[in-house]
């Protein structure tokens, strides 16, 4: 039986120019199909689909990458790096979505806020079969009213304080 492709582990092995910064147990790439400016993913190096596979070291490791992240969110210039990835897009939707984030009003501000949250499973949106935590960052006036955060995802229902 053939294994299928893994685009994460790819990256880590042949794709190095995408990463951020890595450590023993993970790799930090900035989303091509970003939905703010400076929406970035944690990947683990070693190939798991599950957050709950991850072994204690990588958990315990996990903390730090994302701190990590956080920082080169912020020092990171994302006009010159959106600007980078149009000149050699991953695909049409992937140069669409970083020429909107070039439009971004908050685009060079530094985030308000994060949202950090993954897809477990496919019932939860999950399209890419190897864990990859997204660190989105948020910005004062992003959206309408952004009281529930991740509750959003099912509409109507993120707002626990609305009557």
């Amino acid at each position: 039986m053939k294994k299928s492709r893994c685009l994460f582990c790819e990256i880590s092995k042949k794709n190095k120019e995408f990463i951020e910064f890595e450590n023993e147990h993970f790799y930090v790439v900035f989303d091509r199909f970003p939905v703010s400016p400076g929406h970035a993913l944690i990947i683990p190096k070693r190939h798991v689909v599950s957050v709950l596979e991850l072994n204690q070291k990588e958990q315990k490791a996990f903390w730090k990458v994302l701190k990590k992240t956080i920082q080169l969110i912020e020092k990171k210039d994302l006009k010159k790096l959106y600007e980078s990835f149009i000149t050699n897009p991953l695909n049409e939707k992937s140069e669409w979505f970083c020429r909107k984030m070039l439009k971004h009003e908050k685009l060079g501000k530094k985030p308000d806020g994060y949202n950090i949250g993954l897809n477990e499973g496919e019932a939860a949106g999950r399209t890419i079969h190897h864990l990859h935590i997204h660190v989105i960052p948020r910005y004062s006036g992003d959206v309408k009213d952004p009281t529930g955060g991740i509750r959003n995802i099912i509409p109507k229902l993120g707002n626990y304080k609305q009557k």
